[in-house]
C-alpha cells in the first residue's frame, strides 16, 4: 500500500484565505488594528486601563461607553451610530448581567475550594450551577443579538 502524504498547496491556501477575508470584510464592516482595537464607522473600540472595552469617538477620543465584552462594545457602537439609544442601553445592561453572572461563577468556584462544611459546599454548588446557567443564557442572548445586528 502506497502511503503518500497529501501536502496542502500553498497557492490554494492563500487563495482560500483571500476569499475568506473578502467574505469577512463584506459581512462585517469593521477594521481590526494590530493592537487589537476595532474601528467601526466613527468609533474605536479599544481596551482601557481596567481591561474593559471602551467605545470612543475616533476623531476626539471621547468615551461613549465601557463594556466588559468586546462583542457588546461593537454592537453598542453600531447602536450608538444608528442613534438607537434604547438598544445601546439594552446592550450595556446585557453586558453587565453576563459579567455579574460570570464573576459570581468565579467567586463560587473559589469559595468551594475553601469550604469545609458539607452544607456550605452544597449551597455554593447550587449557586455555582445557577450562575453558570445564567451566564450561558446571557451568552446565548449576546450571540443572538450580535447575529441580528451584523448578519
Amino acid at each position: 500500500m502506497n502511503k503518500r502524504k497529501n501536502k496542502p498547496n500553498p497557492k490554494l491556501i492563500k487563495e482560500l484565505a483571500s476569499h475568506f477575508e473578502e467574505d469577512f470584510n463584506s459581512s462585517l464592516p469593521i477594521a481590526v488594528r494590530k493592537d487589537g482595537s476595532i474601528v467601526y464607522k466613527d468609533y474605536v473600540i479599544k481596551q482601557d486601563s481596567s481591561k474593559n472595552w471602551a467605545v470612543c469617538y475616533s476623531s476626539s477620543g471621547d468615551l461613549v461607553g465601557a463594556f466588559f465584552l468586546k462583542t457588546c462594545a461593537l454592537m453598542a457602537a453600531k447602536a450608538y451610530w444608528r442613534v438607537d439609544i434604547a438598544k445601546f442601553h439594552n446592550i450595556k445592561e446585557l453586558d453587565g448581567r453576563y459579567y455579574a453572572s460570570y464573576m459570581e461563577t468565579q467567586v463560587c468556584q473559589h469559595a468551594m475550594k475553601k469550604a469545609v462544611e458539607y452544607d456550605r459546599y452544597q449551597i455554593l454548588l447550587n449557586k455555582l450551577e445557577l450562575s453558570r446557567d445564567k451566564a450561558a443564557q446571557f451568552k446565548d442572548e449576546i450571540s443572538r443579538t450580535f447575529k441580528w445586528s451584523f448578519v
